[in-house]
């Protein structure tokens, strides 16, 4: 459980949009690839040295066939996987979560939100045939945070996959896995035990936002990654709102900045060694404008388009 809700905490910290609207990509990695059948793919070069680079979603079904025999070639010979950050909290940070994720003085979730907020999560969960009653006295963020979760596993989603597959074949090919960063989460879990009741209602909106992506386009967004079809996937990716619960903290804006950063210096470390590498990061952090593929670029790095 306890891993689950960092987990969780880590996505709502991706550099992801503030609101609902088209992924700012350039148009020119979005054009239809005619007939791919397989996930696009980039290639960061610099002399004799490459990075190939896989863009994923933030959630996958669980069930998508997609074809992996690209990814397979690529890491045929590769002299390592870099994969998306990952994070910790110290055991003092996890207990205080637990002592300190209830609402205090014996209230209730539907006490604390306004009640058109309230109603909207009553209805979403609804919708999603999920149970909210064990949630009923957890501040609104971890709240938000245990239904997410209840709406993934309810709908069959995970935010393990695609990863986790590429890792298993890494693992086939004898190729050394290593994250793009590892992050102490332990400020962030204190600064949203500490947040504002203006900040929670902000949370919450932002998360039955990015659950109502869940319900309606995640299918849709996985099956276009699939081919490689990058347009229908941009118009069909979780823009997030869920960054906005972290808005208010310097700490959560911060790791914000830093996960991009460290994704495009673990890719420059790669292209030091000659021969090729392969990374696998979130397509938040490789194609929106100004970040990861964009400041490899302005490096003066080759980035070639899939």
């Amino acid at each position: 459980m306890l891993r689950r809700l960092l987990i969780a905490l880590c996505l709502i910290s991706l550099p992801l949009q503030a609101s609902a609207q088209v992924e700012d990509w350039p148009e020119v990695v979005v054009k239809a690839r005619g007939t791919a059948v397989a996930p696009a793919m980039w290639r960061v070069s610099d002399g004799d040295s490459q990075v190939i680079v896989i863009g994923v979603l933030p959630v996958f079904p669980k069930k998508q066939a997609w074809n992996s025999k690209r990814i397979e070639n690529a890491l045929r010979g590769a002299n390592v996987l870099i994969t998306p950050a990952t994070s910790h909290a110290g055991a003092g940070d996890m207990t205080s979560l637990m002592f300190r994720k209830g609402l205090p003085d014996g209230k209730k979730l539907k006490d604390v939100l306004s009640p058109a907020l309230f109603a909207r999560y009553e209805a979403t969960a609804v919708r999603a045939k999920v149970s909210i009653r064990d949630f009923a006295r957890d501040k609104p963020v971890w709240a938000m945070v245990r239904l997410r979760r209840e709406v993934l596993e309810k709908r069959g989603l995970t935010d393990d996959e695609p990863v986790a597959t590429i890792r298993r074949l890494a693992g086939r090919a004898g190729v050394p896995v290593r994250a793009a960063a590892n992050y102490d989460m332990g400020a962030i879990v204190k600064d949203i035990n500490a947040m504002t009741p203006q900040a929670a209602e902000v949370c919450v909106a932002a998360t039955l936002d990015d659950i109502d992506f869940l319900l309606d386009r995640s299918g849709r967004a996985a099956t276009a990654w699939a081919v490689g079809d990058l347009a229908t996937v941009r118009n069909n990716y979780p823009a997030s709102a869920m960054a906005r619960c972290l808005s208010e903290s310097s700490k959560g804006s911060a790791l914000m900045e830093r996960s991009i950063n460290d994704s495009v210096s673990a890719v420059e470390k790669a292209l030091k060694k000659p021969g090729k590498s392969v990374a696998v990061l979130p397509l938040a952090i490789l194609l929106r404008r100004g970040a990861a593929l964009d400041r490899l670029r302005a490096k003066g790095y080759d980035v070639s388009a899939p």
